[in-house]
């Protein structure tokens, strides 16, 4: 919007303010023809003058981050045109580690962020899997030690021993361990023992 003044015949050497108005979503990018300066600009009026403003549509940026535990698929800074639409991005957990949500409550792995109108970023949250070990004794024997154990990812459990009663020996595990103490490391699945 070009705020045009009242009167459309003016004296020689009569100064005239033009006044350059963005409509919403849109920058003043500057004169072309007789005038020159920001939005506000002075004319003298020493001839015929003919002035045009011109604007641009706003630009804005969307940035996408991701906390500890994860990566982001796509392109994780844009520039998006007023009311114009991001590119997909996507959040991927790491090995052992879940997505939880976006910044912004959004709790869907994918997003494409459309009618943008301000700049924003918004960060992927993850966090980091649990998994349960579990320890029983056969018949003949008991355990010392916890069990049920809850152990994050890739981490390791508390020792866990088999006992034999009186006229039993320990054998082996379930899973063939011969050793009857155990603590079981690098943990990246549930476990269940016997």
């Amino acid at each position: 919007v070009v705020r045009k003044p009242d009167n459309p015949a003016y004296s020689p050497g009569t100064q005239v303010t033009l006044v350059a108005q963005p409509n919403s979503g849109y920058i003043f990018s500057g004169w072309s023809g007789d005038a020159s300066g920001g939005e506000n600009t002075v004319v003298t009026m020493d001839s015929n003058k003919q002035a045009t403003a011109n604007f641009n549509l706003s630009t804005y940026t969307l940035t996408y981050t991701a906390g500890k535990g994860g990566a982001i698929k796509g392109a994780s800074s844009q520039t998006v045109e007023y009311s114009g639409s991001g590119s997909r991005v996507t959040a991927v957990p790491d090995p052992g580690f879940s997505f939880v949500k976006w910044n912004d409550g959004k709790t869907t792995l994918s997003r494409l962020d459309v009618n943008v109108t301000a700049n924003a970023a918004f960060a992927a949250g993850f966090a980091q899997n649990s998994l349960t070990l579990t320890y029983t004794a056969g018949d003949g024997g008991t355990l010392s030690g916890t069990s049920p154990q809850t152990v994050p990812y890739g981490g390791s459990g508390t020792r866990v021993t088999a006992k034999p009663d009186t006229n039993y020996r320990f054998v082996k595990w379930s899973d063939g361990i011969t050793t009857a103490s155990r603590t079981d490391s690098n943990v990246t699945a549930n476990g269940d023992f016997t």
